[in-house]
Formats: structure tokens, sequence, C-alpha cells
């Protein structure tokens, strides 16, 4: 049997650097990140370059593969000295065949950085910013726990702009406790009056393990009614497209361009390596490795959490893996459907065919039909995608297709 699969491995490669160091821990954050810890920073760096160096020992076919985004996440990747973003910066770019190489991103709090450190940022090499505002409203920035203000926010904006940065992206988030309507409206004509590139407009969630979990269970948190949070994220998409701003994907609107190519890579199911601790990998036609195994369809793999415990193991053993997970056939369409659906613009039923050797219509036939006939989703002959309808309830949708 053909395996169009094949014909569409993917040849190019991002790299996700993950720095789980804060000032302090967001009572909403669930992500891998440690406040106040005494880890030196060039320590872990150097970590992570040297577990960069034990993937391509155990996967050199990952050199062949053209690098095209680099992305430094977190945590607050911006209490990182310039200096040590830069060694970190050429020495990937050093690795990896560079020439492809379209965006350099790293994740910025408004409270950790000002007019120098964004223009050193600059010239190390990194041509875009995420800076993680949330919002320009104090009160509401007190209720999430954020170190910074909203005049911190706005001045970091402006001198991101004057060190030279012409791709920013802001994070703002909707549904906080205590947040009107009118409020997060307000937010979203600050951002649109600013102008970024890229938007992310998420709607808070609340995660187990989190401050923000331990007082709902108390009955101490109360957010929006369900009602008001659907009002603004369709006030989100409404303003934002009105400004020019592109919905591509289920939270981010970007002007023209500039949609975040390597959060694209993800939801294109395509590969990245994840260096540091609690970081993650994907790739999709991994090949064979030094024991000549060869997964399936595609493998995932994730770091240990603990920065000590991350820097110990890379030390040792030239990697800090905790787990790793070989995906099936059934399961990749699962997550390429997942994945897929996101994008507003929808699944490929063309890129869907060559990679998995089956038609998603005929797959999923009934379902798609009934979630039609409902107003969920919109296929046409290229692409099946979420309605408006769909997007607002798009994991009762997601859970009856996968």
């Amino acid at each position: 049997m053909r395996i169009y699969r094949k014909e569409i491995k993917d040849n190019s490669l991002g790299i996700y650097v993950h720095i789980p160091f804060c000032q302090k821990k967001c009572p909403y954050c669930d992500f891998n990140s440690f406040a106040q810890t005494n880890i030196s920073h060039d320590a872990y760096i150097d970590a992570a370059l040297s577990e960069m160096a034990g993937h391509i020992q155990e996967r050199p076919t990952i050199l062949n593969k053209k690098l095209e985004t680099i992305y430094i996440g977190g945590g607050t990747p911006s209490l990182i000295e310039p200096c040590s973003m830069k060694r970190l910066i050429t020495s990937i770019r050093q690795t990896f065949s560079a020439s492809n190489l379209q965006e350099i991103t790293i994740e910025v709090n408004p409270g950790t950085v000002h007019r120098d450190s964004l223009s050193a940022f600059h010239d190390a090499g990194i041509n875009r910013l995420s800076i993680g505002i949330q919002s320009f409203n104090d009160k509401t920035l007190k209720t999430l726990g954020r170190i910074h203000s909203a005049q911190d926010a706005l001045w970091c904006y402006e001198w991101a702009r004057k060190a030279g940065f012409n791709n920013i992206g802001i994070d703002l988030i909707f549904g906080i406790p205590g947040q009107s309507v009118e409020e997060w409206e307000q937010d979203l004509k600050t951002a649109v009056f600013l102008k970024p590139e890229h938007i992310a407009a998420y709607n808070l969630t609340i995660e187990d393990g989190t401050l923000f979990s331990k007082m709902q269970k108390g009955g101490k948190l109360v957010l929006p009614s369900e009602e008001e949070q659907v009002l603004m994220y369709e006030l989100a998409i409404d303003k934002l497209e009105e400004a020019g701003y592109n919905h591509y994907e289920i939270s981010n609107f970007a002007l023209d361009g500039f949609e975040s190519q390597h959060n694209m890579r993800y939801w294109l199911c395509r590969d990245y390596i994840g260096l540091g601790a609690g970081a993650h990998s994907y790739i999709s036609s991994p090949g064979r490795d030094s024991q000549g195994q060869a997964p399936d369809w595609s493998i995932r793999w994730w770091n240990e959490n603990n920065p000590n415990v991350y820097m110990e193991q890379v030390k040792n053993r030239g990697r800090a893996i905790a787990g790793e997970e070989l995906l099936t056939r059934k399961e990749a369409i699962e997550e390429g459907i997942f994945l897929g659906l996101r994008r507003i613009s929808g699944i490929d039923i063309d890129w869907f065919e060559r990679r998995f050797d089956c038609s998603l219509k005929d797959l999923y036939r009934d379902t798609i039909s009934k979630l039609t006939r409902e107003g969920m989703l919109d296929p046409d002959d290229d692409n099946i995608r979420l309605t408006r309808k769909g997007l607002l309830l798009s994991n009762e949708v997601l859970a009856e297709l996968i």
C-alpha cells in the first residue's frame, strides 16, 4: 500500500527552550515554573545546550532538518541576561542549518524588562516579542497576581518599538474574577490602539493544583458567568476583526503575515525539539534511533520538570527524559483532528489524506454530517472548519469527533 505520509515528511524543525524561572508564581498558572530558585541561569543555559547535543547524538538525522523557528518561553525568559540569550541563540544557529530561520521569539514580562534590556534582546538576534500583558487594568492585574502595572505594560510596548521590534505579540486574558464585559472591551480598545502585530486572547481556565483552583473549591473565587464569558470571546472576535486582525486560531489574531510561525508548527503537527526543564518534543517522522528502533507514526517525549533534577540528569546522561509516547496511526489521526480544528481555516482535506492515507470525510462521515446539521462544522471541498457556533462549543465538538 502506498503510504502518502512519506510524501509530506517534515524536513523542517522548530526549537523550543523552556525557562522555568519566575519572580513570583501567578495564582492561575499551571506551567512548569518556579519562583526564587538559586540556580545559576548560565548553568541552566549550559544544560539546555548539552541536552541539545544529547538529542543530536541520539537522533543524528535531526541535523538534516532546516531550522525555521526558535521560541523561548517560560516561566519568565526575560529574567535571563541578554548576553546569555545571545549565547543560547548563537549556539542553536551554529548547530543547525539556519538559512531558513524565520522567527526567534522570546516571552517577556513587563515587570522584568527595561529599555536597555529590550534593546539588548533585539541585538542578540531576537526578532519577535511575546509580551505577557494579560490586562491593561490595574485591578485586574492585581487579581491575576501579576508583578507589573498597566503603566509598566505600556512602557514595555513603547520601549520594544524603540528597540527596533517590528513583530510584537501581546497576551490578554478574559473571564477573570471581578472582570466586567466593559473592562474587557476597554482592554481590547487599548490593544487595538497600540496595534501590535499579534494578539492572543485567552479565556481564563482554572487548572488543578493552582492557587485559583484551591480558592474556587473553597468558594473564594467567583468567575464571570458563562454567558458573560461567551460575550467576551465574541467581543474579542468582532472587535479585533474590525481592526484588521485575522482570526487564525481559536485564541489567536494577527495582522497579515504575522501569524506565530512557531505555534503553527504545533497545530500542523510539525517537528520541534524542546530543551529545558519540562519541555516537550515531537518528531512526526523520526526514522531510526541509535538503537535501530523506528517508531510507527510519530514520537513525543518530555523532560523532567524539576530544574535541579533536569540539570543533574543532563550532566550525567546527556538528556533528562521523564517519559515518551509512540503514537499509533489512530492516535496521530485524532491529534491531527484536535489540533487542525483549532485553526480557523480548519483541516486541509488533501493534507489529511496524504498524511494518513485515508479520507477524513469517509472516516467520520456520520459524525461530520451530524455536526454540520447542528451548525458546528462547515465542510467544503478543501477544508473542514468550525463555525462560529462550533468555536464557542469546541470542546463538545472535539469530544464527538475523537
